[in-house]
C-alpha cells in the first residue's frame, strides 16, 4: 500500500516538474536489491582459484582450468594487458578488441588484433561478439575464455549474444559496471536480464568489488560501482556449495592509494 501511495506522490510530483524539464525516477524496493543478490551469491565450484594479471587494477581471480584453454577473447584491452600476456605465456591464442587504442600501444609477443568496439551491432567501428568469434574461431572444441572490461557496454553484448555462443566460454570473467544506479528501475531491469541469462549457463565463481569510487548506499546496500564476476559453466563445476568468507585470499584493491571496499555477507552466506 505505500509503495502505492508513493507511485502516486511521484507522478504528482512529475506533473508540475515537467515544465522544468525535471523528473523523479520510481526506485527499486529494497527486497528487490536482496533477492538479486541472492540469485548472484557466490559458490565454491570445486576449484581453486587463481590470480592471473597485474597487482591491484587487471588482475582477476579465475578457476585453474587453463590448461583447458587454448583461446581467450579479451574486448576492451585497454593499455593494462598483463592478464592476456600471462595467458600468451601459457601458449593461449588471444584475440584482442579495442577501438580506442592502437595495436602498437599493447605489449604483447603474439596476438590477433581488431580495432573495434564490441557492441550489438556490425558497423565500421563496432562488431558483435558473434561475428568476432566466427570470424576467428573455427574449432568445435570450444575451450574458451572471455575477459570483458567494455565500459558499460558489457549489458548490450550479453543480451544481443545468444545462448549458444556464450556457452562457447568456460569461463567468463566480466566487468559490470553503474552498480550504483540499481535504485533506478531501468538500470536494474537490464543488470538483472544480463545476469539471468547468463546464470543459466553458469555459475558464479567469484566476485571482486572495484574500489575506485568507494561505497553507494542503494536501497540499505553498500555497493561498489563495479564489481567484477567470474563465471564458470556449469558442465564443468565439480560441487556447488557456499563459499565461507570474502574476500579471498588472492584479492588486491583495484586502487592501491584508495580505501578496500566489501560486499556483505549477502553475497555468500
Amino acid at each position: 500500500m505505500l509503495y502505492i501511495i508513493k507511485i502516486k506522490i511521484i507522478k504528482f510530483l512529475n506533473f508540475f516538474l515537467r515544465y522544468f524539464n525535471l523528473h523523479i525516477d520510481s526506485t527499486v524496493k529494497r527486497d528487490e536489491i536482496t533477492k538479486l543478490i541472492s540469485l548472484m551469491r557466490i559458490q565454491d565450484l570445486g576449484y581453486n582459484l587463481i590470480r592471473v594479471g597485474a597487482d591491484n587494477d587487471g588482475g582477476y581471480l579465475i578457476p585453474d582450468i587453463l590448461d583447458q584453454i587454448d583461446t581467450c577473447f579479451s574486448p576492451g584491452v585497454g593499455k593494462i594487458h598483463e592478464f592476456e600476456n600471462q595467458l600468451n605465456k601459457k601458449k593461449i591464442n588471444l584475440y584482442l578488441a579495442d577501438g580506442t587504442i592502437d595495436q602498437s600501444d599493447i605489449r604483447i609477443e603474439k596476438f590477433n588484433f581488431l580495432k573495434k568496439n564490441l557492441s550489438s551491432k556490425n558497423e565500421e567501428n563496432e562488431t558483435t561478439l558473434q561475428s568476432w568469434i566466427d570470424d576467428n574461431y573455427q574449432n568445435n572444441n570450444n575451450n574458451l575464455i572471455l575477459q570483458m572490461d567494455i565500459e558499460g557496454s558489457e549489458y548490450e553484448v550479453i543480451n544481443s549474444t545468444s545462448k549458444k555462443y556464450l556457452e562457447l566460454f568456460k569461463v567468463l570473467v566480466i566487468e559490470f559496471h553503474f552498480i550504483e544506479k540499481l535504485y533506478n528501475r531501468l538500470s536494474y531491469n537490464i543488470f538483472l536480464s544480463s545476469i539471468k541469462k547468463i546464470l543459466k549457463s553458469f555459475h558464479i565463481a567469484h566476485i571482486h568489488p572495484n574500489n575506485c569510487q568507494g561505497y553507494f548506499k542503494v536501497c540499505g546496500e553498500n555497493l561498489p560501482t563495479a564489481i567484477e564476476v567470474t563465471f564458470l559453466r556449469k558442465d564443468l563445476c565439480l560441487k556447488n556449495k557456499n563459499i565461507e568468507k570474502l574476500p579471498h585470499d588472492l584479492d588486491q584493491k583495484n586502487i592501491k592509494a584508495l580505501p578496500d571496499v566489501y560486499l556483505s555477507k549477502n553475497w555468500y552466506i
